[in-house]
């Protein structure tokens, strides 16, 4: 029988639309469910698919901050799989900001933890997203070896059959950028051939997004072979489906290509309209700086065509700027915001003032079913004295009746001093440990310290939460970190570590426990500190 969470993702999966505000409602609820039932997995994924939503959209910033929210519940080891997963999704993100080294870095991170563990099928992933990095990089020899052997891999181990979910998107977008690569090489025939696959994939699994990229690839192609009814054909059919979809992002880089497309049949007057509405969506961060960057250039030699030489120098100078703005941002392009956002905005505070009315719910209930018990248990706990105690004091005077009362009432007192006195002992001896230096040691879990010190891990758990307000893990990572800052200022030739040797060094398994744990207390990466110090 299924659970209400199985359900909820199961209908999140399964749904076959693109329309905004009934696709969101359904990430929400399911969100809903799983924090209103504190199930860790399920909340992961819920933030997870959250991020996939936001990134679908182009709204990056959301998408990041859902996916460094899905990271803090897993361990890059432990949970392997669900790790390289968001390590995967936050490289893609960073590609299309046009952020290649640091997804380059994302990517060789996530890749030496899936071989670690053995993930084969999420080595494919990874490589595949290398064949879209090294598109991007113009290694389009290399950029096609990946996106190659990554559909012969699908196609001969059958994944589609076994995980469609998982990859029927991977396989259309393989295809998609094995197209890309030779376009770029200008073999538009082969190019043609892949898009074409793509498409066919696209309509059998209805991926009806995947159709909008693959018509807007197609329509690219059709312009540099001069087949312009078909290129107008397929451009119109991608805006339209990115329209409906909402995304703005795409909607632009279509207008972008629909304005090269008039400027090639020398229809200037066209392409100059479609490039001052882009202008526009600039201002309106509908369009990001690379994109901006292209459409500047475009109208340059728009002007040019048209011997307005004048227009074409200022539209140069403008580019150059925005060029060079690009570059001293590191290609961190700019992220805008849409209409969407208010609305999902708007269904984010439903569900919010709806989890927070049934959360309320649920403990008011959880704390009447205790009420219950306890008094249930006390009563009975009355009726077994009752039964015990005359036969007891059948025959005692009055005055030993007393002395038995006093007794009883000194009992509390003298374990509460025996309790606070456990306590002392058992914080004087955690505070031998961290003069030991005991957390470098990364073989010390709360089991391996509860025994250290003659103690559970309940006990060492609740002393923790009530005497230094935090778990056990933020406990040891406040050490750690502590640690590394004070050894950091002390140490020259500490600081000339690699970040995964620092890592080592304080007691984690994974250079990316450490990042997290760093930036989670400093507010700032590793590298970003190191960086600042040396």
């Amino acid at each position: 029988m299924k659970t209400i969470l199985e359900e909820a993702e199961e209908m999140l999966l399964n749904y076959q639309g693109i329309e905004t505000d009934t696709m969101m409602e359904l990430r929400m609820e399911y969100f809903h469910k799983a924090t209103t039932f504190n199930d860790s997995i399920h909340t992961y994924r819920a933030h997870f698919y959250l991020g996939a939503f936001y990134q679908s959209r182009g709204i990056y910033k959301e998408a990041m901050t859902e996916y460094d929210k899905a990271l803090q519940s897993i361990s890059d080891d432990a949970d392997s799989a669900r790790y390289v997963q968001t390590k995967i999704a936050i490289a893609t993100t960073e590609i299309e900001l046009g952020n290649k080294y640091k997804a380059g870095e994302i990517l060789l991170d996530a890749y030496e933890v899936a071989e670690r563990n053995k993930r084969t099928l999420q080595l494919i992933n990874i490589n595949g997203n290398m064949g879209i990095l090294s598109l991007d990089l113009n290694n389009f020899q290399e950029a096609k070896e990946s996106f190659a052997e990554a559909i012969n891999t699908i196609e001969e181990k059958d994944l589609i059959t076994k995980d469609s979910i998982n990859y029927v998107e991977d396989y259309i977008n393989y295809h998609m950028f094995l197209a890309k690569a030779y376009q770029a090489e200008k073999e538009l025939d082969s190019a043609m051939l892949f898009i074409d696959k793509g498409i066919i994939i696209a309509d059998y699994y209805n991926d009806i997004e995947g159709k909008a990229y693959l018509f807007e690839l197609k329509g690219k192609t059709n312009i540099a072979q001069k087949k312009f009814p078909e290129a107008y054909s397929n451009l119109i059919a991608s805006k339209e489906i990115f329209t409906d979809a909402r995304n703005e992002k795409q909607v632009s880089k279509v207008m972008y290509l629909l304005a090269d497309y008039h400027f090639q049949k020398g229809e200037t007057e066209l392409a100059l309209n479609l490039l001052k509405e882009l202008e526009l969506r600039y201002a309106e961060d509908q369009l990001l700086e690379t994109g901006y960057y292209d459409a500047l250039v475009l109208e340059a030699n728009v002007h040019k065509e048209s011997k307005n030489f004048e227009q074409e120098s200022i539209y140069r100078q403008k580019a150059t700027e925005i060029n060079a703005n690009i570059l001293a941002k590191e290609n961190k392009a700019t992220v805008f915001q849409t209409a969407t956002q208010y609305k999902i905005e708007k269904i984010k505070n439903k569900f919010e003032a709806q989890h927070q009315k049934d959360e309320k719910r649920f403990y008011t209930f959880l704390s009447i079913a205790i009420g219950v018990i306890v008094v249930f248990g006390f009563l009975l706990y009355r009726q077994f004295r009752k039964k015990k105690i005359p036969v007891v004091l059948q025959n005692e005077t009055p005055k030993e009746l007393e002395v038995v009362t006093e007794k009883k009432e000194k009992t509390p007192s003298q374990t509460t001093i025996k309790s606070d006195k456990t306590v002392d002992e058992i914080l004087q001896k955690l505070k031998n440990l961290e003069a030991q230096e005991f957390y470098l040691n990364p073989k010390y879990n709360l089991y391996a310290t509860a025994k250290k010190i003659d103690t559970n891990t309940t006990y060492l758990s609740t002393i923790l939460n009530t005497h230094k307000k935090m778990t056990f893990t933020e406990y040891l990572n406040n050490l750690r970190i502590q640690y590394t800052l004070n050894r950091l200022e002390e140490d020259k030739k500490f600081r000339m570590y690699t970040i995964k040797a620092i890592a080592k060094e304080v007691g984690y398994k994974s250079h990316g426990s450490f990042s997290r744990a760093f930036k989670s207390k400093t507010g700032e990466n590793p590298s970003t500190y190191l960086k600042k110090i040396r």
